[in-house]
């Protein structure tokens, strides 16, 4: 426990410091250790690993969630803060000095640079085998789950974070395709060296599996690519794994679950009545989700974001020391459902599908306890619509429903005008202006 503590006070001072950001900011305080010392030491990438975990499960998870949470209408703004009005508005109402995209976006940019200086160190520190792939496949799926967030709220993004503030630009294809190989990468080096007993029990909490945690991410990417017999594949790795453990973020007193902080603490937002869903999306009666995830009516939004009805906080997040899942059970079962779907292999994918719906044993309590689906069994687009609508139910505030309703709908048209009541009042957001006046490589913003 003490050394746990040691790595932890080191890993706040490497997040409080700007050496994982992109601007050159630092001023030099000679009572503190350089980076070159704190990462030229195994000491010292273990308390990285540290403050990645923490800095990323309390402060990058909540723009994870909460940014497309309002932008596709799972939450509801009930106070007068400029940023997360201006995200519910949306359309070309969205200015590129919002903290609601800047927050997003500077947040997983320096996470992903403290993941690069991880697998950095780890490849240029002596270390035993085990611990150095344990690092390096800690460190890649990090670096792989802010790209993926962050490729699917802006249309480009930088792979690899630049000290000049210079960064280079890349494509969704190109970024989706990086995140596929380092999770690939992560999970060769776990098979040719198995992580160490040192790297295990320093790095790593109890409720982690990191090997599933691994191919939970690579059957997401895979699908999100259009790769979907590998999707499958990894899906099945993750299901077929003997480890019982289930992958959460782990939340006490001094690290509260920053979506608990967002709405039940503060109430500055609160999530919408049936999920924010509208016509033949909003849930059926009886759908037990309904019930784990929203509480009691709780008032409605401010007329100005909408005015929608609003239901109390449950599920992951209705007390501040609420564990969050890192990825859940349903979303493998539903990876798997649209990938044969959209190889039109339709008896397996509403076979996929049935296990969602008729879900009673989720190993974190996510059952929506309903019938088999009686939908057209031999229409495609019918079978993708039903998944589309459970996938809004069981993934409810995973930061999944912005790339989703684009994959699904991509023909569906943004207003240019903020509508508070359409699917999605965005395509991808405009670049901070933080990063434009900083990076002359900043795109061209998306007219929506």
């Amino acid at each position: 426990m003490k050394n746990i503590k040691i790595y932890t006070i080191i890993g706040a001072l490497l997040i409080s410091s700007s050496i994982f950001t992109a601007c050159d900011t630092d001023f030099e305080n000679p009572n503190n250790p350089t980076e070159d010392v704190v990462l030229g030491t195994k000491e010292g990438l273990f308390a990285l690993a540290t403050g990645i975990r923490q800095y990323y499960s309390v402060i990058a998870l909540r723009q994870v969630i909460e940014a497309p949470g309002i932008t596709t209408r799972e939450l509801g703004v009930t106070n007068t803060f400029l940023n997360i009005n201006e995200l519910a508005k949306g359309g070309a109402e969205l200015p590129s000095e919002s903290g609601g995209i800047t927050n997003p976006w500077v947040n997983l940019i320096r996470a992903k640079g403290m993941a690069e200086s991880l697998i950095e160190g780890a490849n240029s520190v002596e270390l035993s085998g085990g611990t150095r792939s344990g690092l390096l496949a800690y460190g890649n799926l990090f670096k792989a789950m802010c790209l993926g967030s962050l490729i699917q709220m802006f249309e480009q993004a930088p792979i690899d974070n630049s000290a000049d503030g210079a960064a280079e630009f890349s494509d969704r294809a190109t970024v989706l395709a990086n995140c596929i190989s380092l999770l690939e990468e992560a999970n060769d080096e776990l098979a040719s060296t198995p992580m160490s007993n040192e790297f295990e029990s320093t790095v790593l909490w109890s409720q982690i599996s990191l090997q599933k945690t691994i191919n939970a991410f690579l059957s997401r990417y895979y699908l999100l690519a259009g790769n979907y017999t590998e999707s499958i594949n990894a899906a099945n790795a993750v299901l077929n794994d003997g480890d019982t453990t289930n992958s959460m973020w782990v939340y006490d007193a001094n690290n509260q679950n920053p979506i608990w902080n967002r709405t039940v603490n503060s109430a500055d937002l609160n999530p919408q009545s049936n999920f924010g869903l509208l016509g033949t999306y909003i849930p059926e009666v009886g759908d037990g989700r309904i019930d784990f995830y929203l509480g009691a009516d709780a008032g409605f939004a401010n007329l100005d974001a909408g005015g929608q009805a609003l239901s109390e906080m449950l599920g992951f997040f209705e007390t501040s020391t609420s564990s969050i899942p890192i990825y859940l059970h349903g979303e493998i079962l539903l990876n798997k459902a649209e990938a044969y779907a959209r190889q039109s292999q339709l008896t397996e994918a509403v076979t996929q599908l049935n296990l969602v719906r008729q879900k009673n044993d989720d190993p974190l309590g996510v059952n929506a306890n309903l019938g088999a689906w009686t939908g057209n069994e031999t229409s495609q687009s019918d079978i993708l619509e039903e998944i589309y609508k459970n996938r809004c139910i069981e993934l409810f505030l995973t930061g999944l429903r912005f790339g989703d309703s684009k994959r699904f709908h991509p023909g569906f048209v943004v207003p240019s005008e903020s509508n508070t009541t359409n699917e999605r009042n965005r395509n991808y957001y405009p670049y901070p202006s933080i990063e434009r006046e900083n990076n002359p490589n900043t795109p061209t913003d998306p007219s929506i």
